[in-house]
């Protein structure tokens, strides 16, 4: 791929003093971008010598180099010459002698991009990076016929630019879109770390400039030079019906293959017409373009270009001109001078001698220098350039055959060639026209194939598929066997892909991509079959996630009642413990005897009541029992003293029925003739207090 670029001086401007005068070669493709808004001199790094670029100087380099300028860095920004990137990468792969030739060593240090493609050798540099050969991984592994891929990184001023991975993005998908035998073939764009890279098909030949400057002076055999043309001439019709002005044509952005014809690439900085010219179908905004940039290589780019105009599709026949002027002649139509320079020069176009006056007057046309008089699409400058080798062989033969004639009459047969002529030329036209079309529809099934082999499946593929089918409709209207196969195929597409989602079991894309199916092909017998499992899945997966809702709740509702338990346990130990501590201080109260503190006894019953209402009253009837005991016994001790206590006893069990009915009996203390009294009392009293059992209290007297 020769995506090259290689540093070029100013005119006349001496090497610099770090590096041989042979260097840097001064008659390369390079890309040089001027942003169209700066005034001063850009800040690029100076590169082994080479004198700082001002925005105005696009005049002073060599005209065939696109110049680029990035986004603004110091120029202290210490990124010195021949510095490598990890892995062996050069860090300016300007440094390389020539495009699509091996390094010196013939390979770089092994590299690998995202773990899959190992890096063989440099290619070439461009405008927006290096060019790599490289071997994929992925392909060896499926044992391809042909592993190896183009892999362009972008170089380290560009990744400066804040639109530069926009850009390459840009590209990737622009190339994509423009699927044709003579574009070459995009296949991917991605990231690894801070590498931005895009895969391209891998090629093998030559590039257009390397052939011109191996046959300067002279071009290339006339037979070559037409293929060559006729090949770029159709990339060219194919991207302009898109909508896409390249705006960096040259010969160093073709590539002749050895066995594809030629191949146009880099369409790094094209960009979509705007309004003014043909209307963007694409869908998309260009944020990185030609436009934002001011990018263009002065001995290609049209004068309009060079004064900033909105870009059209003249500009590109302007460049296809130049290049096929050098095809057919070994040179530049103005040796190398910008256009805007030749128009102030006045310069005027030498000859080619090995073109007829209409092949050269359909040339002269696609490079006149202002766009009003230059022809306007390339399928015009075509249509005036094959037709003409054609039909004025023919019209040669009639005009002799109208001088053998002439003696027996000379106008008659002057006005029967006449009219000869003009048939013959509608006639060549109207096949020149089949032919186009029956290329255009060619390169547009074509298209289509390659598009339905991508199998991308995403909502930006399936637009540019109905964009390609609605023009091969419009096209080849009569073949709908082709259309009806690409639907189906397309939906078939659809359909496995919803069979790989279902079995992972990602129900909803499997459902979108039997939607897809269904728009592109309707619903067949397997999209039903699909559909019916899908219904099944779901229907399981919802009575499983209700299934596992339920034990959720019956789980949640077990550590429920199990916590409520542990806390009823917990509450009960503690009331239980407060009851205890109740009535082991009512034990140590209630002791018989004169001295009883009756009001602590009340306290405590009262404190009880509080913790324990129930166990409260439970328990008055057996101290109730027990005062009447006391009582009883203390009376027959000494029934003065026992009286002011019985009156305590029935103030705190007013309730209780034996203290009420209870009597003392004032002499049945006292043994008749013994005056003595009587010995110790004791008893027991049983309280019963569930859950504990029986409590006895002891009262001594």
């Amino acid at each position: 791929m020769n995506d090259k670029t290689r540093i070029v001086r100013p005119s006349g401007t001496p090497p610099g003093s770090d590096h041989p005068e042979s260097g840097l070669t001064e008659d390369g493709d390079v890309t040089v971008v001027v942003r169209q808004d700066a005034t001063g001199a850009n800040d690029h790094p100076r590169i082994r010598g080479a004198q700082p670029i001002t925005p105005n100087a696009a005049a002073d380099f060599e005209a065939d180099a696109t110049v680029f300028s990035p986004a603004p860095h110091k120029a202290s920004s210490h990124q010195k010459v021949g510095a490598q990137l990890s892995g062996g990468i050069p860090a300016n792969p300007t440094e390389t002698p020539d495009s699509f030739e091996p390094l010196p060593s013939g390979a770089v240090t092994k590299t690998v991009i995202k773990g899959r493609f190992e890096l063989d050798k440099l290619l070439g540099v461009g405008g927006m990076g290096a060019v790599y050969k490289a071997l994929d991984r992925r392909k060896l592994e499926a044992n391809d016929s042909e592993p190896y891929v183009a892999i362009k990184l972008l170089n380290d001023d560009f990744q400066k630019h804040p639109d530069a991975f926009v850009s390459l993005q840009r590209e990737a998908r622009k190339s994509q879109t423009l699927a044709h035998p003579n574009i070459v073939t995009v296949y991917d764009f991605d990231r690894d770390g801070d590498r931005v890279f895009m895969t391209m098909e891998f090629l093998e030949g030559a590039p257009l400039d390397k052939l011109l400057r191996d046959h300067t002076d002279v071009g290339l055999e006339p037979e070559k030079a037409r293929s060559v043309f006729s090949d770029i001439c159709q990339a060219l019709i194919y991207a302009h019906s898109h909508k896409i002005v390249h705006s960096d044509f040259k010969p160093g952005n073709i590539f002749v293959t050895k066995n594809k014809g030629a191949k146009v690439f880099d369409f790094g900085i094209a960009r979509a017409v705007s309004e003014g010219g043909i209307a963007n179908k694409t869908g998309e905004t260009t944020v990185f373009d030609a436009g934002s940039l001011g990018a263009l290589t002065p001995a290609y780019a049209s004068y309009e270009m060079l004064k900033g105009g909105e870009p059209a599709p003249s500009d590109d026949v302007y460049a296809l001109g130049c290049v096929a002027y050098e095809l057919f002649c070994g040179r530049h139509p103005y040796d190398k001078t910008p256009a805007d320079k030749a128009f102030e020069q006045k310069l005027r176009l030498k000859r080619i001698k090995g073109l007829n006056r209409r092949e050269w007057r359909a040339l002269e046309s696609a490079l006149e220098l202002k766009r009003e008089n230059r022809t306007d699409t390339v399928e015009k400058f075509v249509q005036a350039f094959f037709v003409s080798n054609t039909w004025k062989w023919i019209l040669g033969s009639a005009f002799a055959m109208m001088l053998v004639g002439a003696g027996v009459g000379y106008n008659y047969l002057e006005q029967q060639n006449t009219a000869e002529q003009e048939r013959v030329k509608v006639e060549l036209e109207l096949k020149l026209q089949k032919e186009l079309l029956e290329r255009r529809i060619s390169d547009k099934k074509e298209a289509i194939s390659r598009l339905i082999k991508l199998s991308i499946l995403t909502p930006a593929w399936e637009n540019d598929l109905r964009l390609e089918l609605r023009e091969y409709s419009e096209l080849n209207p009569s073949d709908e066997n082709f259309l009806d196969n690409s639907r189906r195929e397309i939906s078939e597409l659809f359909l496995a892909a919803a069979t790989g989602q279902l079995n992972l079991g990602n129900l909803d894309q499997a459902d979108l991509m039997l939607r897809s199916a269904a728009n592109w092909y309707g619903v067949s017998s397997q999209a039903v079959a699909i559909k019916s499992q899908l219904t099944t899945d779901r229907e399981n997966l919802q009575a499983r996630l209700e299934t596992e809702r339920l034990e959720a709740e019956r789980e949640a509702e077990r550590l429920r009642r199990q916590e409520e338990r542990a806390e009823q346990r917990r509450l009960t130990a503690i009331k239980q413990k407060q009851i205890d501590t109740i009535l082991n201080e009512m034990e140590a109260t209630l002791t018989c005897g004169f001295d009883m503190n009756v009001a602590a006894v009340g306290a405590q019953l009262s404190k009880l009541a509080k913790v324990d209402g129930i166990k409260a009253q439970q328990i008055r009837p057996v101290i109730g029992q027990e005062l009447s005991n006391c009582a009883s016994r203390l009376g027959a001790k000494d029934p003065i003293q026992t009286e002011a206590l019985v009156g305590e006893f029935r103030a705190l069990l007013p309730g209780y029925q034996p203290l009420k009915e209870f009597k003392l009996d004032f002499c049945g203390h006292l043994v008749p003739g013994s005056g003595g009294r009587g010995g110790g009392l004791a008893a027991v009293i049983a309280l019963q207090m569930a859950p504990r059992g029986q409590q006895w209290l002891l009262l001594k007297g």
